[in-house]
């Protein structure tokens, strides 16, 4: 594949005037990267604006051997909507519609390109939500999350993207359009596929009603007390929340640093909390919940009004915000791990970090298994980044030996594709890649992503 598409992308242009395509030089440079800075290069932006616009590109883009890159927000971990050698960025910003809701069916159908937190807010007027919230809802695109199978705090209770996708309107790598597609062979990879298999158009989603109740909650577990597995001995006892979070003692110093909740303890590590439900039944699980934190020492701060649970969904919103005012690059690996073994898994990586003399931070899902360790670190530092490879190489390591997983949602893009070799054999690999050469023939949906094997794209 050459590594020039400039001239192509030009002709396709040309050829497809109402279209807005853009080579300017503030566009490439705008298009080249997501929120792990890891930087690749575009050839052009397109910016489609309906279904047949975008068949158009995607089409005549195929066509001339141009690379496809779908882009939402581009709020991703992992690298996964970079361009490559000069290849073709797709936006979806401009496809952001609502284009259908269905109250008796509990349904709504969207453009990949809405907004997460757009569409909570249009459900929430009608009195229902979309349970995937990822900590970028009010950023990321439907599309995006899709691309991600992405989950969020409330996936616990009510699971992932996968769980709410009724069916796709998506793309194949020649522009063929296929319409409504149930998740079922084809278009059931494309969730969590990262934009290599297909170009999802729009997307039919499952949506239930709000719940009657909430009571959220901010649970203090003092330090050496086991957080994670307290959060664990709470499931264990029959608390059902929606909403199981994990923070830890570091992490939670910079968040009450950035939005102001004061009065916590310095050393502490802390799980936010929440049940939704029928007042009643949400109730007796708050109930069952001060039994067991009273029963621990656990110290339990409740929301007492809807202010107060606005104050403390800021807290947890601003985990990820709050961690940049501590250094200019942020590696961030999202490892998925059984239950059981979160404590001894934040353990080891608390050590790690110190014995590589590293700035880490953990926080995460803790209701299903979700961990998102952080390095705060400066890419410039040479020998430092390579401490950080070591750290996340060893990182994977030990969690594929406690039996996880090198992603519960960030997916694996550019920045893990190097380990995929760490927890998959030759006969797995050689599979994936023959799904992709089935349903990308000509190899121009996301090239070099997912299946690439070689040196980190963080160095």
């Amino acid at each position: 594949m050459s590594s020039d598409h400039s001239p192509d992308i030009a002709r396709l242009a040309r050829s497809l005037r109402r279209i807005p395509i853009h080579t300017e030089r503030h566009y490439l440079l705008a298009y080249s990267f997501d929120a792990t800075l890891a930087r690749g290069r575009a050839g052009g932006v397109a910016f489609p604006r309906n279904l047949d616009e975008l068949a158009s590109v995607v089409q005549h883009a195929s066509q001339r051997g141009i690379p496809i890159f779908t882009r939402g927000a581009g709020t991703g971990f992992s690298g996964g909507s970079i361009p490559l050698d000069g290849g073709l960025v797709i936006s979806t910003e401009k496809m952001h519609r609502v284009l259908r809701f269905d109250a008796g069916a509990g349904e709504v159908e969207v453009e990949c390109g809405i907004v997460n937190g757009e569409l909570q807010d249009f459900l929430a007027g009608k009195g229902f939500f979309y349970p995937p919230d990822p900590a970028s809802l009010n950023f990321s695109t439907i599309g995006g999350n899709i691309a991600e199978n992405a989950g969020g705090p409330r996936a616990f209770k009510y699971g992932v993207t996968r769980r709410y996708v009724r069916s796709l309107t998506w793309l194949t790598g020649e522009g063929e359009t296929v319409r409504d597609a149930p998740p079922r062979r084809a278009a059931a990879v494309l969730i969590g596929s990262e934009g290599t298999l297909g170009v999802v158009y729009s997307a039919r989603l499952g949506v239930l009603p709000l719940p009657e109740a909430f009571r959220t909650s901010l649970l203090e577990v003092k330090p050496g007390s086991g957080a994670l597995a307290f959060a664990g001995s709470l499931l264990s006892a029959g608390l059902n929340p929606s909403v199981l979070e994990y923070i830890d003692a570091k992490t939670m110093l910079c968040v009450t640093e950035y939005c102001c909740f004061g009065g916590l303890g310095r050393d502490s590590n802390y799980l936010f909390i929440e049940i939704d439900g029928t007042s009643d039944e949400v109730a007796a699980q708050d109930e069952l919940l001060e039994a067991l934190a009273r029963e621990r020492g656990v110290i339990k701060r409740g929301a007492k009004n809807g202010a107060e649970r606005d104050l403390l969904w800021k807290l947890r919103r601003s985990v990820s915000p709050s961690l940049a005012r501590r250094g200019v690059t942020k590696v961030n690996e999202d490892v998925s791990l059984p239950l059981g073994v979160l404590e001894e898994a934040a353990r080891f990586t608390h050590e790690l970090a110190h014995e590589l003399e590293l700035d880490c931070y953990i926080f995460g899902h803790a209701g299903d298994g979700n961990m998102h360790v952080n390095i705060m670190t400066d890419r410039r530092r040479v020998e430092e980044m390579a401490r950080v490879e070591s750290f996340v190489e060893r990182l994977f390591g030990r969690v594929i030996a406690l039996g996880g997983t090198l992603s519960g949602e960030h997916g694996i893009g550019l920045t893990k594709s190097p380990y995929l070799r760490m927890i998959f054999t030759p006969a797995e690999l050689a599979l994936a890649r023959g799904i992709k050469r089935g349903m990308d023939p000509r190899g121009v949906l996301n090239p070099g992503k997912y299946f690439l094997f070689g040196q980190s794209a963080r160095s």
